[in-house]
């Protein structure tokens, strides 16, 4: 009888350590959606603050020393 005791402690175990690993992966989603809608953010500001570019950035290059 303690052998089929044992065996359903070892369930109960795994399903806990189931449990806490999926919740630790879905802090961790959240946390990498955090940072990638900051750093989406961070691109949009410095885009509308950026001059405008045109076809001619870079296109007067003095290349004489």
């Amino acid at each position: 009888m303690s052998s089929i005791s044992g065996l359903s402690d070892n369930f109960g175990f795994e399903a806990l350590a189931v449990a806490m690993s999926k919740r630790a992966t879905e802090a961790q989603g959240q946390a990498a959606l955090k940072m990638l809608e900051s750093t989406a953010q961070s691109v949009e500001q410095i885009n509308a603050s950026a001059p405008a570019a045109n076809g001619r950035v870079g296109s007067n290059i003095d290349v004489r020393a």
